[in-house]
């Protein structure tokens, strides 16, 4: 009996909390341009809890914008020096240097975002590397290898979008980019979370029911009486709010960095754990370097150099 009417108790706290969340469908014209064919609202919520949240629409079918993706490190395969058991795919990099470095190889960057889980994840979290970040895709080139149990966002050579499960060992023929997360929560316009109430700063990634709308929807958490974080199941119905009708959940905890650039200079859009007394230029050092990023390019990419 007990049992009985906690698993009620849950269940009337969950249904709670998702009924003071947003019904309906966002009006995306009460959002800013960022730049062409992006779009970024910023919500403040004082139910279910205090929210600080971040929204995205990326019409990826808007004339010259690409996407671009961490590349494989030069010592790709390899040990890591610290976790020999791991073998390196990518050199972990703050979003907003990740902004930078493209930059600096000629694309214009308007907004990035962070993206696939990693390990190993042990004290004390410095390592160098990133390995085991599941699928992940470079302009063709393998940064990560698939994982059955890290869904992809992936952009195919011809053009086309889609959140695909994954296998192991799984061809990657016919994928230009790619990156992993942790789980589906948002499948056919149908939640497939979990109903538990878990709170965290999240990194959600969607679609819209014809994959050519990508929605980003960046939570703060970990921060009492401002921002307390999602449940997943949270996350999902937000996404339907967006307009998404499938959904991933990314990296998300201190990894949740949203930023925006415009002409080779980043701004930190929302606030990570720790970086809430922080100054504008102390900001960045309290983003922590994670293994893949993807960022939202305008223009024409740049050449790639001449082989000698």
């Amino acid at each position: 009996m007990k049992r009985f009417v906690l698993v009620c108790w849950l269940l009337a706290m969950s249904l709670a909390a998702f009924a003071s969340l947003p019904e309906g469908s966002f009006d995306w014209k009460n959002s800013s341009h960022a730049a062409p064919g992006i779009r970024l609202k910023e919500f403040t919520l004082k139910s279910p809890r205090p929210l600080k949240l971040y929204a995205v629409k990326v019409d990826l079918t808007h004339p010259g914008l690409y996407l671009v993706m961490t590349p494989p490190d030069k010592d790709w395969g390899k040990p890591m020096p610290d976790a020999p058991e791991t073998k390196i795919n990518t050199l972990r990099t703050r979003v907003s240097d990740f902004a930078a470095q493209r930059y600096k190889e000629g694309h214009d960057i308007r907004l990035a975002v962070n993206a696939s889980p990693w390990g190993p994840w042990k004290a004390p979290f410095t390592h160098k590397y990133g390995g085991n970040i599941g699928l992940a895709m470079c302009n063709g080139k393998v940064a990560g290898l698939p994982r059955k149990d890290r869904p992809a966002f992936i952009e195919r050579t011809n053009g086309e979008f889609a959140f695909i499960d994954v296998k192991e060992g799984e061809d990657t023929t016919g994928i230009k980019n790619a990156v992993s997360g942790f789980q589906f929560v948002l499948r056919d316009g149908k939640q497939v979370c979990n109903n538990s109430m878990v709170l965290h700063p999240r990194t959600f990634y969607g679609l819209s029911k014809d994959n050519k709308t990508l929605y980003i929807l960046v939570v703060d958490g970990r921060q009492k009486g401002y921002s307390e974080g999602f449940a997943l199941c949270e996350g999902a119905k937000f996404l339907t709010y967006l307009g998404a009708d499938d959904g991933l959940n990314m990296d998300g905890g201190g990894s949740t960095t949203l930023v925006t650039c415009r002409n080779g200079k980043s701004e930190i859009v929302n606030t990570p754990p720790g970086a809430g007394k922080a100054t504008k230029a102390q900001k960045p050092n309290y983003t922590r370097k994670v293994a893949t990023s993807i960022g939202i390019c305008l223009g024409a990419p740049p050449k790639a150099p001449k082989q000698k």
